[in-house]
């Protein structure tokens, strides 16, 4: 009785499981089937993603090689895109690939540009420039020139030539005259025929409207002063970001002049990856101060002429005005002018002692800072402040360039060099790719390129990075 009990027993339970199992697998074979659903769903969305790079890597590896080469620039520049064929891929999918980002946008060309010279321009480097450069704004070149004009032989020179002669003596006029010319007059024309016309910008404009700067004008003269020392202080206040920039263009972009004369021999300049600038220079030629100026070909090699006569004549100037030995030779040859205009005047005639002296000065500080320019042009280094001291800081053409770059707008920099890139190598220079394809109500994007930023997979609007 006990053991049929038992078995009575043990069939309920057996009946009770095969109930269970019974009510479950309907439950069992929904969700298997719902993660094969899902599965194949996931694998043709894996298998989309797949296509869409695989044709992002197709199109982003045909790179503009001859950017590369020139400026080392990645960049897509053909006018369409390929498409790989979909028969390798388990999708029938219609892909749409579009360019994102290019380097016409200046945030994006500074980010590589930065992006190549870091690998190849260690920072240490490039702080060895600025260190170079050190402490050129040790003088202020605003105040010594204020100084300057502020003198009583500058204020009596600017009036020299308007004095009228109070005598009608014909027996000595003529002669005067003719002294004049050759002692007085001829110090203004030097002065005048050593500068050149040229384009200084401050705040608030254009400081000599295109025209030669005027070295009797105190407010002008205030304000080219003012720039320069803003051009000598930028080794102290610039980014390391800027100087990047900066060396960039000196590097890859060739100048009028092509290295710089050491011994007696000229040591081109070279590109990072070893083409020298004398070799671009017949194609290529100032791109370097087109960057700087604005302007395009030999013009702008022309106006940073004009421009480094002027710095180099300022500081010329301050050095002769704070010569002592120099400031006694003027006085003499002075002394000298001024008694013979009372010689042969018989006394009508008096022309102030400090006035021809400061004519002397000025017209001596020009002369000395046109030559400063132009052993510039040829590859000469030159006294940073004029002497002989064996210490002195010797700066070549590149350095000058160096300096005007750091003291330009950064947008005006990334523009312009653009420009010049775009010139060379045209095209849309796209250097982020995005694809994109739809299938079943399901909009799917891929997108890469050659920037560091994250790729970005995107499916039905919703974003994982």
């Amino acid at each position: 009785m006990t053991k049929f009990r038992h078995r009575k027993i043990g069939l309920r339970e057996a009946g009770s499981l095969t109930l269970t199992f019974c009510l479950l697998l309907p439950v069992v074979f929904f969700l298997l089937i719902s993660l094969y659903d899902f599965d194949i769903k996931s694998r043709k969305d894996l298998d989309l993603a797949r296509y869409l790079a695989a044709n992002l890597e197709v199109n982003l590896a045909a790179y503009d090689q001859q950017l590369w080469q020139d400026f080392g620039m990645l960049a897509y520049n053909e006018l369409s895109f390929s498409t790989v064929p979909s028969s390798h891929f388990d999708n029938e999918a219609e892909i749409s690939i579009h360019g994102e980002s290019s380097l016409a946008e200046p945030e994006v060309l500074k980010e590589q540009i930065l992006r190549h010279m870091k690998i190849r321009f260690p920072t240490e480097l490039i702080i060895d420039i600025l260190d170079r450069m050190q402490g050129l704004d040790s003088i202020s070149v605003e105040t010594c020139i204020s100084e300057i004009l502020a003198s009583d032989g500058s204020k009596k020179a600017r009036n020299l030539l308007q004095d009228e002669e109070t005598s009608e003596d014909a027996e000595w006029k003529e002669e005067l005259c003719e002294y004049l010319d050759t002692e007085i007059n001829s110090l203004y024309t030097d002065i005048a025929s050593s500068l050149m016309p040229v384009h200084i910008y401050d705040e608030r404009g254009d400081i000599t409207g295109g025209g030669k700067p005027d070295f009797f004008d105190p407010v002008g003269m205030s304000r080219l002063a003012d720039v320069v020392d803003g051009v000598l202080a930028t080794p102290e206040s610039t980014s390391l970001d800027k100087l990047y920039l900066a060396s960039y263009v000196t590097n890859y972009f060739p100048a009028s002049v092509e290295g710089r004369i050491i011994s007696n021999t000229m040591v081109p300049r070279h590109t990072p990856d070893g083409r020298s600038h004398a070799d671009l220079l017949p194609l290529r030629g100032a791109e370097a101060e087109e960057i700087i100026t604005g302007i395009k070909g030999n013009d702008a090699a022309g106006e940073i002429r004009a421009i480094l006569v002027l710095v180099r004549s300022l500081i010329q100037l301050i050095h002769h005005f704070q010569d002592e030995g120099l400031r006694n030779t003027y006085k003499i040859t002075a002394g000298i002018i001024v008694t013979a205009v009372a010689l042969i005047s018989l006394g009508h005639v008096s022309i102030p002692l400090e006035a021809v002296e400061y004519l002397l000065l000025l017209s001596d500080a020009i002369k000395d800072g046109r030559r400063d320019a132009i052993e510039l042009q040829e590859g000469h280094g030159v006294d940073f402040w004029p002497g002989n001291s064996e210490d002195a800081l010797v700066l070549y053409y590149h350095d000058y360039l160096l300096l005007f770059l750091l003291f330009q707008k950064e947008e005006t920099l990334l523009s312009r060099l653009e420009t010049i890139i775009s010139r060379h190598n045209p095209g849309p220079s796209w250097v982020w790719l995005s694809a994109s394809a739809s299938y079943a109500d399901k909009t799917i994007t891929f997108d890469s390129g050659y920037m560091d930023r994250r790729y970005k997979y995107t499916a039905e609007g919703v974003s994982d990075d």
